[in-house]
């Protein structure tokens, strides 16, 4: 499969479609929930892609509980000396005893920062309920974090990974989430970043210069290493990121980022995994080479149409609604819902789902979209 995954990236036409689902949270849910298939118990991951017939795509770096693109590579982070990271697992915190939390806490000279996340049912991934940054204040002590911070290409993790996969799958690795949608995902949240701009404009887009340069380190870390593809993990949805934040911060970061990207010899896509109608009109002038996860209707608000259009010449990660894995929509609604988007974005699409098989979903129903995959390709 690497070289029809980089036909896609190269822009060639007449290699086979390939496609290449994300399983791990449907993997990681019913292991924990001892709800696995019996044909899987024993199995890891990887082996079970194996058994699919399908290329994996979350397994070369290591587990990583509350990422939402956990098992693909990322850079070492290596903090200052004067950064101290204490992290604590309670049960019961806030008053809820069936619930449990992981509370970090940065120390550092200038002052510390505290986060709340709750971890979900059967403990695969975790959700904010309190954000590192609340006031200006807070603003001055990560930018001090940010200063001492570097980045760090783990080889030994690369080349466990290339002994497993290297010879199937081109590396993708990840890079944090464009300023403005990495303060309101990750570590400022919607309400208070919103807030924050209205009251405090010049002080919030200088520091969303601060986080800027985060990512020039992070793309400069990169440089030289064997890696196709770097992935911002945005999870933009036009409800968080409305067109006017999405012209003012958005596309001029990319505007300056995807030239550094392009000049190491590698292409880059962004995570859109919400309702996307108003924004991707908007997206061509980004510069990314392509989108992973866009989801059509039902479960997102716009159509294959209006998906291809929005994009142009850009390549297509995914395409099929969760809901049309699970056992409840008809199977020959998934057929036709495949069909047609083959036929509307190859060969720049990477069949996947939008944004993954659900816990709930029927991994047989895999097995259903590769043969269908298979078909397509027999007629090219």
């Amino acid at each position: 499969m690497y070289e029809e995954l980089m036909a896609v990236y190269e822009k060639k036409e007449g290699s086979p479609l390939v496609f290449q689902p994300r399983l791990r949270h449907w993997y990681d849910v019913n292991f924990n929930a001892g709800t696995l298939p019996e044909r899987y118990h024993g199995m890891y991951l990887d082996e079970v892609y194996g058994d699919l017939g399908v290329p994996p795509r979350e397994v070369w770096g290591p587990r990583r509980i509350g990422s939402e693109l956990s098992g693909y590579f990322a850079l070492s982070i290596v903090d200052g000396d004067d950064v101290e990271i204490w992290t604590r697992r309670l049960s019961g915190y806030m008053g809820e005893s069936e619930d449990d939390y992981l509370i970090t806490e940065y120390r550092t000279p200038m002052g510390s920062l505290r986060q709340v996340q709750r971890y979900t049912e059967h403990g695969t991934s975790l959700m904010n309920v309190e954000y590192f940054l609340k006031d200006l204040e807070d603003l001055k002590v990560f930018e001090h974090i940010l200063g001492e911070r570097s980045y760090g290409w783990d080889q030994s993790r690369y080349e466990w990974g290339n002994v497993r996969y290297g010879g199937t799958i081109p590396l993708r690795a990840n890079l944090e989430r464009s300023p403005v949608m990495w303060l309101i995902v990750g570590i400022m949240g919607f309400k208070r970043t919103v807030t924050m701009i209205w009251r405090h404009p010049e002080e919030m887009k200088e520091f969303m210069g601060v986080l800027e340069d985060e990512h020039v380190k992070q793309i400069e870390a990169y440089r030289g290493k064997p890696v196709e593809e770097l992935n911002f993990g945005d999870n933009m949805h036009h409800d968080l990121c409305p067109p006017p934040y999405f012209r003012e911060y958005v596309i001029p970061f990319y505007q300056r980022a995807m030239p550094r990207v392009h000049a190491q010899g590698m292409v880059a896509s962004s995570h859109f995994d919400g309702n996307l109608k108003t924004l991707l009109p908007l997206v061509g002038e980004t510069g990314l080479d392509g989108l992973e996860c866009v989801t059509p209707l039902p479960q997102g608000d716009v159509t294959i149409e209006e998906i291809k259009e929005g994009m142009g010449d850009m390549f297509l990660r995914d395409g099929i609604p969760a809901v049309y894995m699970c056992p409840w929509t008809p199977v020959e609604t998934l057929g036709s819902h495949v069909r047609e988007l083959m036929e509307a974005f190859y060969p720049r699409l990477i069949l996947g789902i939008s944004d993954l098989l659900p816990a709930n979903g029927g991994v047989e129903r895999i097995r259903l979209v590769k043969e269908m995959v298979d078909e397509f390709n027999a007629e090219l």
